[in-house]
């Protein structure tokens, strides 16, 4: 179910500014998005796409400052450690798809919920919602994590995030270094976050596939939003084929 474009923002930044010393990574970036909305962002390498996430977790470097607000179901966050973040409902997977190799599926899947079970909350039930999304995990809910393929890891950090059960989840780069069949399985995944309601937040160096699965899109280059608009839209306007979709439609 597509979000309701009348309703208020979940998360939205508002001329949100990343330095890292005397270099600018993002100048005055808005963007938006509401409950089961899927918004992407995209853009050349060293655009500032990932300053940008980083920055709305609060995960900035020390060498990095960011200026302007971010704005969580209407409240500023953005002098909130990154703790309160979490707390609050926002959700970060990185790019690295770090897990612990060395345990279990399903024990990774747990530690995603650390904070609602020190609440008193039963995990169970929370995994019962990811099996239901990941299928595949349930079956392979013993094997050890560093054992699965890339593609399963992804689903593995996807559901380990979602077990904090974020309002806001944010994907950094989820199909990098994954084979063409099993980035298709990841973008099918994504593409159903929206029914649990989730706002997602997608970052993604191929552009047609995340556009395909997005509502709405952002173009973000040297720092600057320059084009944003429905998803659909944008994967037909000319100057993003030609940048970044390649001749082919």
């Amino acid at each position: 179910m597509s979000a309701d474009n009348n309703s208020k923002p979940v998360l939205e930044t508002r001329n949100l500014s990343v330095r890292y010393g005397k270099v600018e990574a993002l100048r005055g970036t808005s963007i938006s998005l509401r409950a089961g909305e899927i918004v992407t962002v995209i853009g050349p390498n060293g655009a500032g796409k990932s300053s940008l996430l980083i920055a709305i977790m609060g995960a900035l470097p020390s060498e990095g400052q960011a200026q302007g607000e971010v704005l969580y179901q209407g409240q500023d966050v953005s002098h909130h450690a990154i703790e309160l973040r979490l707390g609050k409902g926002l959700a970060l997977v990185p790019e690295k798809r770090e897990l612990f190799t060395t345990m279990t599926v399903e024990d990774n899947l747990v530690l995603g919920a650390y904070r609602r079970r020190k609440a008193g909350w039963s995990y169970r039930d929370g995994l019962e919602g990811i099996y239901t999304v990941f299928p595949r995990l349930k079956e392979r809910r013993h094997q050890l994590a560093g054992t699965m393929s890339g593609g399963e890891r992804q689903m593995v950090a996807i559901g380990r995030a979602l077990m904090s059960d974020p309002k806001v989840l944010m994907l950094d780069e989820p199909s990098l270094g994954l084979a063409p069949r099993v980035m298709a399985e990841v973008f099918q995944v994504i593409s159903h976050l929206r029914d649990t309601g989730v706002a997602t937040l997608l970052i993604e160096q191929n552009s047609r596939a995340a556009l395909k699965v997005s509502d709405y899109g952002y173009v973000l280059e040297v720092g600057d939003v320059t084009l944003e608009g429905k998803a659909s839209e944008l994967a037909q306007n000319p100057r993003v084929i030609e940048a970044y979709l390649g001749a082919k439609h």
